[in-house]
């Protein structure tokens, strides 16, 4: 589905990724893992297209997303979770799903999918008039999934969706990510929780410093020594 080859990016004129081969198959969790700072969320801002590329190649689907913008990405199902959430605080809780599915006007589709996204977290319907800065850090994270999944991506890019969240809820993000997969929607996964991570992973990648170090299988990579000393602490 997503092929990238030799891709590198820069902030300035620091080189941040260097040569990153990375392919993800249609239907597949692939979870990428490294420390802070390794570049996990430059490589997802890099796919949806708000990083340029200063060289390799993107290819979704059989096209070159190289000369795409970040809003027809969106169109052709590449769509982001951001790290940290990013919901538009000062907006309802509706107001921020139906921006989810900006891209595809306000037809009646839309309308069945708003009521799917309630169904799928009952939460969202009861805050529903709900400012979205109103809402607990779960269910804001609840609510970014649920503004992605309005745009029906084919691909989504989730960057850090356990971050700073209590146990439980993290345990129901995970669940909500399986569900995802059993919908047929293809998952980039990027997260700290490298256990939980891999553990759900057909497949996944080793960041560090800009640089792809390891990749394998999800069960691989839990078992690799050097996986499990550096991000497992075992």
């Amino acid at each position: 589905m997503l092929a990238i080859k030799g891709l590198a990016t820069s902030y300035g004129q620091i080189e941040v990724l260097h040569d990153i081969d990375v392919h993800i198959n249609s239907g597949e969790i692939v979870s990428l893992v490294g420390a802070n700072g390794a570049g996990k969320s430059t490589l997802l801002m890099s796919i949806s297209g708000l990083q340029p590329m200063e060289r390799g190649s993107m290819v979704f689907e059989g096209k070159d997303l190289g000369k795409v913008s970040a809003d027809q990405r969106v169109a052709q199902g590449i769509v982001q979770v951001p790290e940290g959430r990013q919901v538009f605080k000062d907006l309802s809780v509706q107001d921020n799903l139906l921006l989810g599915a900006y891209t595809r006007g306000r037809s009646p589709e839309v309308m069945d999918d708003l009521e799917r996204m309630y169904t799928k977290f009952p939460i969202l319907r009861q805050k529903r008039h709900n400012l979205a800065g109103e809402l607990s850090g779960g269910q804001q994270q609840m609510l970014a999934m649920g503004r992605a999944l309005m745009a029906r991506p084919r691909l989504l890019l989730l960057d850090e969706p356990s971050m700073g969240l209590a146990p439980l809820i993290i345990e129901e993000i995970f669940d909500i990510i399986k569900e995802l997969k059993e919908e047929g929607i293809t998952i980039f996964l990027v997260e700290q929780n490298a256990s939980q991570a891999l553990a759900l992973a057909d497949r996944g990648y080793v960041l560090e410093t800009g640089q792809v170090v390891i990749e394998g299988t999800g069960r691989e990579l839990l078992s690799n020594e050097k996986v499990r000393e550096a991000y497992l602490g075992m």
